[in-house]
């Protein structure tokens, strides 16, 4: 990942492409370690504007997450992702749904305040904002 903070994505992305293709290899196709490399080349795709590659790698280590490690950040990381990939789609439901439960376990994970926590708050509050804005203008357009 130390590529994907240098702006050199496209590096990034083959390398954990790599690297998912060796834990498969010499590890199990479910295991948490290529779980947590789905999930990181999930979220550089992300970053990169690739949301349909990304949400196909994200929901592949969700699954094997809520198999084999269900309340731990890897998983907290994939539900951050897939909620920023939903409320990106505007499929507003699914990202409330994919958030709400990223936040309940990083609440249980890090402590108060922790930029993790925030950055879920944040974009939870986002999708929350969206919803009401939406059944607002369904019901009243006056309604703000």
């Amino acid at each position: 990942m130390a590529y994907d903070g240098k702006g050199r994505t496209d590096k990034a992305v083959e390398l954990m492409k790599e690297s998912i293709a060796i834990n498969k290899q010499q590890l199990l196709e479910i295991h948490p370690t290529t779980a947590k490399s789905l999930v990181g080349l999930g979220a550089i795709l992300c970053k990169k504007g690739d949301l349909n590659e990304a949400g196909v790698h994200l929901d592949s280590g969700l699954s094997i997450l809520l198999t084999t490690l269900p309340a731990s950040r890897p998983t907290s990381d994939a539900l951050y992702w897939l909620g920023f990939i939903s409320l990106h789609r505007v499929q507003l439901a699914d990202a409330q749904q994919h958030l709400t439960e990223c936040l309940r376990l990083r609440q249980a994970i890090y402590p108060r305040g922790h930029s993790k926590i925030v950055s879920a708050e944040t974009l939870l509050d986002q999708v929350v904002e969206e919803l009401q804005s939406r059944e607002c203008s369904m019901i009243d357009d006056n309604c703000m």
